[in-house]
């Protein structure tokens, strides 16, 4: 008899699969969030960069409401999809959403719940420190960003809050039958 066997190798094909299909739903926020990121490569027809940014709000979204299912290593390795995905240095938004999503959850254990309008101004102030350390670390990395771009993007990202919230909720109730868990 084996002791502390992990579960898969006492079972057999077919309950291997049903197990591991079983887990889809651990993948839905970061899936929710990759979706964000490549809706964020849409070609938009306006002569400034006004696209939020989408992956970060997201990031932010789950990481606050789920934080088992975003945890900073999971955000680091969509950060670095993130990066090739926008042609930024290897390392840029891997490093930014890590570390936003391990303030989410320090600032959540500290604080706990709170209204929607304070987490908005949380999401906004954390929007706007996100930009002003993209812009540090692009120029640190040799490829130094305008503040205006940035600038075009924490407003856009500050408004669409409330869309990619209600986005997550609306995933959060089709895949785990039920509003968010705090």
């Amino acid at each position: 008899m084996v002791r502390n066997a992990p579960p898969w190798r006492l079972m057999n094909a077919a309950e291997r699969r049903r197990y591991w299909w079983g887990h889809w739903r651990l993948f839905v926020p970061a899936g929710v969030t990759l979706a964000l990121l490549f809706l964020m490569t849409a070609p938009l027809l306006v002569p400034v960069p006004v696209f939020p940014q989408l992956g970060l709000l997201a990031i932010f979204v789950w990481a606050m409401f789920q934080p088992g299912l975003m945890p900073p290593w999971a955000a680091f390795l969509i950060g670095i999809i993130a990066d090739l995905l926008f042609a930024q240095p290897i390392g840029v938004n891997a490093t930014l959403f890590a570390a936003a999503a391990a303030f989410v959850r320090v600032f959540e254990a500290r604080y706990g719940h709170h209204a929607h309008g304070f987490d908005w101004g949380v999401a906004s102030a954390v929007v706007i420190v996100f930009e002003a350390l993209t812009a540090q670390l692009m120029a640190l990395a040799g490829q130094p960003t305008p503040l205006q771009p940035l600038a075009w993007q924490a407003v856009t990202s500050i408004i669409a809050y409330p869309l990619v919230v209600w986005l997550c909720a609306v995933v959060q109730r089709r895949a785990f039958g039920a509003g968010f868990v705090r």
